[in-house]
């Protein structure tokens, strides 16, 4: 048995802000690859090159209880939204510019409140309700009128993520009354590695062809992924360790400034009013939805 880690919010909000940080350097690198890997390959990368790390961190907290879980049913869906989540926020970005996919991204709360009410049967009141319609009005403002350089499938793709990762959300919240996040989490990698294996072998990717061809940077960059892929998944385990989550969400709002400046520095992206009028209408719902969640755990 492991001691209980200590309760400290600064660690854990630090903690968070290294997740994020290292989200962002996955995203860069993945849309920068994109061009010369596909998608799936980076994804089978990802999974693969972080799980070295996953495994001894895990070795470490659980031991032999390392792979144990109870509640097999909601780890399943948990894999399955997981994977989709992932694989439609490497698409997104991938497609459209990695500010704006950071923008949609933040309708995640806005998702999660309203399926915690179908899944959970969490009770939505008119506050909630009112702040869910405010954020999608943000995401009205923040896309229309659609310009022509504006790709549908860049746009679907960051919505779909967001939707599949609140749905992860929910299910995490079932999963962590009963097991430990970094079993779970092995369990997802293993499993995202093998359907994103099927994914390179249905899109009849060559192996032996991108050996031969890939340069000695571009698979620097593929195991860069995996490897920031671990520290980002200890991290967050780790903030939640030393921080209740509902303290810890007001660190999620560094993640569209951090987007903004990394789409401006690094891949010449244009902010306009409109765009940051949608977008600060989407991050003052998410406010009202994380003030009326404190309200009713106080």
């Amino acid at each position: 048995m492991h001691a209980p880690v200590q309760q400290n919010t600064f660690l854990g909000a630090l903690c968070l802000l290294g997740e994020i940080l290292f989200s962002f350097a996955i995203a860069s690198a993945v849309k920068i690859l994109e061009p010369q890997v596909g998608i799936f390959v980076v994804l089978f990368c990802r999974y693969l090159f972080c799980l070295p790390l996953l495994f001894a961190y895990g070795l470490k907290t659980r031991g032999r209880q390392l792979m144990q879980i109870r509640n097999t049913r909601v780890l399943i869906l948990r894999i399955i939204c997981g994977f989709l989540g992932l694989l439609m926020w490497f698409l997104a970005v991938a497609y459209i510019d990695l500010s704006l996919a950071t923008a949609l991204s933040q309708t995640m709360p806005i998702f999660i409140t309203v399926l915690a009410a179908l899944i959970l049967g969490e009770h939505v009141g008119l506050h909630r309700i009112g702040a869910v319609s405010l954020g999608f009005a943000g995401v009205l403002i923040l896309l229309f009128p659609i310009s022509a350089e504006l790709s549908f499938w860049g746009v679907t793709f960051a919505f779909l993520g967001a939707f599949f990762a609140a749905l992860m959300f929910i299910f995490l919240r079932i999963l962590g009354q009963s097991d430990a996040v970094i079993s779970s989490s092995l369990w997802y990698n293993l499993t995202g590695l093998l359907l994103a294996a099927v994914l390179c072998w249905l899109s009849d990717f060559s192996w032996s062809a991108f050996s031969t061809s890939a340069t000695t940077n571009v698979w620097q960059a593929l195991i860069l992924v995996g490897v920031l892929a671990s520290f980002q998944q200890i991290l967050l385990a780790q903030s939640h360790a030393f921080a209740k989550a509902s303290v810890l969400a007001p660190v999620h709002y560094a993640t569209i400034p951090i987007g903004i400046i990394v789409g401006v520095m690094f891949f010449e992206e244009v902010i306009g009013v409109k765009f940051l009028m949608g977008t600060g209408i989407i991050l003052m719902a998410n406010y009202f939805i994380l003030s009326r969640e404190r309200a009713q755990t106080v």
